[in-house]
C-alpha cells in the first residue's frame, strides 16, 4: 500500500498530484488492486484523461481491479490498458501510453503456447457506445524467442449494447462481420487490425524485436487495385545492444523505426478508429508518420536511471491525432506521408535519482524543431514522495 505526492514542472506549466497504490493478495491466487490519483493540472501528467471540475482540479482510477491468477491461468475485470506486441515503446494497436477502459481478461499457459482474449468498453462518443476486444496466441521456447498472432477488434453503434458474438475468445472479426452475426448488421459496424510479432534474444548480449499490422489488405487485383485502392499497414522494428561499459552499471544502446500509414487505424465509420478520448490507443503519435530514433538507457540496481535519445519524425496531414473520429476520406493509395508533411526533429534526456527508497527526484531537458515549431527548449523537473505500507490478510 502507498500514499504519495508527485509534482513537475516544464517551465511553461506545472502540476501537483496526490495518488495512491495499492495491492492486495488474498489465499495466494486472488488479488485486488487500485492506483487513484488527484490532479490540479491535467494536461501535464502521463495517460491522464479525467474531467476537469472546480478550478482545473480532477481525479480518476487509473488502474483498479479484482482477478484470479494461478500458474497456468489468469482472470481479470477491471480498469487499465493492454499493451500488446513486441519490443518497448514500439506496440503499434494498443499500448501503454494510451488512456484507461474497462475491460474482462482470460490469459491461459501452457508452456511453450500462451493464448490471451479481453473485452472491454472504451467510452460513449455522442450517441455511439464503443467496445474493444482482442485475442492472440504466443509461443515461446521460454529462451530467446518469443512470437505471437493477434486480432484486435473496435465495434461501435448508437446506443449499441454489449455484442455477445464477439465473447467469443476463438471467433474471428471477419467470419463475425461477413457472415451478419453481430446485433448490428454492416460492414461499417466494426474495424479489426491484425498483427504478427518476433522477439528475439541473441547471446544475451543483441535484442530485435519487430511488429508488422494489418488493417486493410486488398488482393482484388482485378478489380480493386485498378481503382486504385492499396494497403494499410504498420511496422515497427526495434534493436537493442547491452555491452558491459561501466561496472556495476546496465547500458543500452538501441536503435527503432515505426510506421504508421496514412489510413491505418481508421476506418469507414470514424467511431471505428482506434482512439480512445480523443486520444490514439496504440503508438502516441498517431498515423500517417514515421520515426526514427537511436538511444542509450543507463541504470543500476540501486537508484540511478539515465535515458537519453534522439532523432526524426514526419507526419501527414491525415494523422489521426488531428481529427480523431474522423473515418477515412478515401481508401486511395497517396504519397507518405500524405500531403503537407512536418518534418521534425528532437533530442530528449532524462534523469531519475532515488535519494532514499520512498524520495525520488527527476530532471528532463528536451529540444524540438519542426515546420511547424521553431527551437522550442523544454526543461521538467519533478519529485515523488511516498509513504508504503503494508498488511496481511
Amino acid at each position: 500500500l502507498r500514499f504519495g505526492l508527485t509534482g513537475e514542472s516544464t517551465g511553461k506549466m506545472d502540476g501537483i498530484a496526490f495518488y495512491s497504490y495499492g495491492h492486495l493478495s488474498f489465499q495466494k491466487h486472488f488479488f485486488a488492486y487500485a492506483y487513484p490519483r488527484i490532479v490540479n493540472n491535467p494536461s501535464i501528467f502521463p495517460r491522464y484523461t479525467g474531467k476537469e471540475r472546480y478550478f482545473g482540479r480532477t481525479g480518476e482510477t487509473d488502474l483498479a481491479g479484482i482477478g484470479y491468477e494461478n500458474d497456468w491461468m489468469i482472470l481479470q475485470w477491471g480498469r487499465g490498458r493492454q499493451s500488446w506486441g513486441a519490443g518497448n515503446g514500439i506496440q503499434l494497436a494498443i499500448s501503454e501510453d494510451s488512456p484507461s477502459y474497462d475491460y474482462g481478461l482470460l490469459g491461459l499457459d501452457f508452456g511453450h503456447l500462451r493464448v490471451r482474449y479481453f473485452h472491454g468498453f472504451l467510452e460513449k462518443e455522442t450517441e455511439y457506445n464503443r467496445y474493444i476486444t482482442g485475442r492472440g496466441i504466443e509461443w515461446t521456447n521460454n529462451n530467446t524467442i518469443v512470437t505471437s498472432l493477434s486480432e484486435i477488434v473496435i465495434y461501435s453503434g448508437i446506443n449499441r449494447p454489449l455484442d455477445i458474438s464477439y465473447l467469443n475468445p476463438i471467433s474471428t472479426h471477419l467470419e463475425i462481420e461477413m457472415n451478419n452475426r453481430q446485433n448490428d448488421l454492416g460492414t461499417k459496424s466494426g474495424n479489426g487490425v491484425w498483427q504478427a510479432s518476433i522477439d528475439w534474444l541473441i547471446k544475451n548480449k543483441f535484442r530485435i524485436s519487430g511488429n508488422i499490422l494489418f488493417d486493410e489488405f486488398t488482393i482484388d487485383k482485378g478489380h480493386e487495385l485498378e481503382d486504385g485502392e492499396g494497403h494499410s499497414n504498420s511496422v515497427s522494428v526495434r534493436a537493442v545492444w547491452s555491452p558491459i561499459v561501466v561496472k556495476k552499471m546496465y547500458t543500452l544502446f538501441f536503435t527503432e523505426y515505426i510506421k504508421v500509414g496514412t489510413h491505418t487505424m481508421r476506418h469507414q465509420n470514424g467511431y471505428n478508429n482506434f482512439v480512445q478520448r480523443r486520444r490514439p490507443l496504440g503508438w502516441q503519435h498517431g498515423s500517417d508518420m514515421d520515426q526514427y530514433r537511436v538511444g542509450l538507457h543507463l541504470f543500476n540496481d540501486a537508484n540511478i536511471i539515465a535515458k537519453f535519445s534522439f532523432g526524426s519524425r514526419r507526419t501527414g496531414e491525415e494523422t489521426i491525432t488531428i481529427d480523431p473520429y474522423a473515418p477515412y476520406p478515401h481508401f486511395q493509395e497517396v504519397p507518405f506521408p500524405s500531403g503537407i508533411v512536418i518534418k521534425t526533429k528532437f533530442i530528449s534526456g532524462d534523469l531519475q535519482w532515488w535519494w532514499k527508497p520512498n524520495v525520488s527526484c527527476m530532471v528532463g531537458l528536451g529540444w524540438l524543431d519542426s515546420d511547424k515549431v521553431r527551437q522550442d527548449f523544454s526543461f521538467r523537473i519533478g519529485f515523488n514522495i511516498y509513504y508504503p505500507g503494508s498488511f496481511k490478510l
